[in-house]
């Protein structure tokens, strides 16, 4: 092959891959806005409400991290628990490993609630459904997240969407107040929404805050 040649085989490799790599993978922002506070749900509210580090992934739907009605994995136990993400991160390293997960996602603690959270990260196509979590502080196992958020539509990826936050009990401690004491729970129960009188009220149940997921580059 000619050096012309070859040169024109080259830019057309460019000219034609170069579009759809663009395509493969976008950054987003991940804002969770946590209006939880003494107000919105004065039930034995805790001195100071807070969060813990936010942790999650993006992944393909052979990944799940939490789900209504199933048990949960260790790394998620600790996390609910104490605020503790190592297991879980050990977790996305062997669904890594699998090619069930891609972009591991860290974000920092609230210290004081009412707040905010924010966070950037990539997705890619193969993996754009995002889950994460993060403790409801204190708590005998509760936590907040959302779960398989769709970053793609119709084949293209979204630009912004909103998810309604809401408090979810673990099943792994048998605590039922904010300040409980460590009771395991044996057997494990399913993950279930929180309805206890903390976060039920006679409008019905109240959300922790809204996650805003929005398209910021690539």
């Amino acid at each position: 092959m000619s050096r012309l040649s070859l040169a024109a085989a080259v830019f057309c490799m460019l000219f034609m891959t170069g579009p759809v790599s663009a395509q493969q993978s976008a950054e987003f922002e991940l804002t969770l806005d946590l209006t939880w506070s003494a107000e919105t749900t004065p039930f034995e509210f805790p001195a100071v409400g807070h969060m813990s580090s936010l942790v999650g992934a993006t992944h393909n739907a052979r990944y799940v991290l939490f789900r209504d009605g199933d048990t949960a994995s260790s790394g998620l136990e600790l996390v609910a628990e104490n605020g503790r993400p190592a297991t879980l991160k050990a977790e996305f390293a062997e669904a890594k490993r699998r090619g069930r997960l891609d972009t591991e996602i860290n974000g920092p603690k609230l210290d004081k609630v009412p707040g905010r959270i924010s966070v950037r990260f990539v997705a890619n196509e193969k993996h754009s459904l995002l889950s994460f979590v993060t403790m409801i502080a204190p708590s005998p196992d509760w936590f907040t997240g959302a779960a398989d958020v769709a970053l793609r539509t119709g084949g293209n990826w979204i630009n912004t969407t909103s998810v309604t936050l809401w408090a979810w009990d673990s099943g792994t401690d048998h605590g039922t107040t904010y300040n409980a004491e460590d009771i395991d729970a044996q057997p494990q129960q399913s993950i279930r929404l929180l309805a206890s009188p903390h976060f039920l009220t006679k409008r019905g149940l109240v959300p922790m805050g809204t996650a805003t997921i929005t398209r910021v580059g690539l």
